[in-house]
């Protein structure tokens, strides 16, 4: 090339800059519209069913079934419930269980809280009285697998027009 000879280079046609430009603009939006469109995942179902195995008329035995019902395992349960006014609770296995007044929760032990999809555990207790428990929740859902109700919240006050 000679002194003073000016070398051009190859252009970029100014449509193919534009969609270039417009590509590099929109790919953010794109993956923030596809993160919030994703769907949800589904959190690892459980129900937990309760039955009397054993009732002498002042007392009773009952067995707490937990079953994992979703796609993926629980490292972990707690179940939740209210004993009516005049029952007491004696033994339990199985399970840690912590009372305040009639609610009762119980956790797993550390060697019973992996369910995988389908699996089960199970633990027992002695009481006395009615026994029927009530305000069931197994990992703060209810006791029957349902999604939890999700109430609408009431208008705040009577609303008034000015």
């Amino acid at each position: 090339m000679a002194i003073g000879t000016v070398r051009r280079t190859k252009r970029t046609a100014p449509g193919k800059r534009f969609i270039a430009i417009c590509a590099a603009l929109l790919l953010p939006l794109a993956a923030m519209v596809g993160l919030s469109a994703a769907p949800a995942q589904a959190a690892a179902g459980a129900t937990a069913t309760f039955a009397k195995t054993s009732d002498w008329g002042s007392g009773f035995q009952a067995e707490w079934t937990i079953k994992n019902t979703g796609t993926t395992a629980i490292t972990s349960w707690t179940v939740e419930w209210d004993f009516p006014t005049g029952t007491n609770l004696g033994s339990y296995w199985d399970a840690l269980i912590t009372k305040s007044g009639t609610h009762i929760t119980a956790k797993n032990r550390e060697y019973n809280g992996s369910l995988a999809p389908g699996a089960s555990a199970k633990f027992g207790l002695l009481g006395s009285g009615p026994g029927s428990p009530s305000n069931c929740k197994v990992n703060g859902g209810p006791c029957d697998g349902a999604p939890p109700v999700d109430n609408p919240p009431s208008a705040p006050g009577t609303p008034t027009a000015t």
